[in-house]
């Protein structure tokens, strides 16, 4: 999935997805839209190998499908002199705190 397709409710559940694993009804309830909307988007996600989903009890009940985040991801965006490029980089440990303390989160 290019970078400039993750945007509004995609860009919205992998913020979620990145502070816990969530339901399609969680996430749902938390945007303000339908499951429906949100098993789109989370296949879309899914699909471009950013979310996986595993089966988990929460609670009482049968297992629910919860979602979170693949792995840890950059996208590196150059735009200068003769050269116009975008890529997808697995971050290390090391390459993650970097990152962290560059864009201050």
């Amino acid at each position: 999935m290019p970078f400039g397709l993750i945007t509004g409710t995609k860009w919205e559940l992998l913020q979620l997805l990145a502070k816990k694993r969530q339901s399609p009804s969680e996430l749902a309830k938390k945007l303000k839209t339908t499951i429906a909307n949100v098993s789109s988007q989370l296949r879309l996600l899914q699909t471009a190998g950013l979310i996986k989903s595993e089966k988990a009890r929460l609670g009482k009940g049968k297992p629910r499908t919860v979602y979170s985040l693949a792995d840890r991801f950059a996208f590196i965006v150059l735009l200068a002199d003769g050269i116009a490029k975008a890529e997808r980089i697995k971050l290390t440990t090391d390459q993650l705190k970097v990152l962290k303390k560059w864009l201050k989160a």
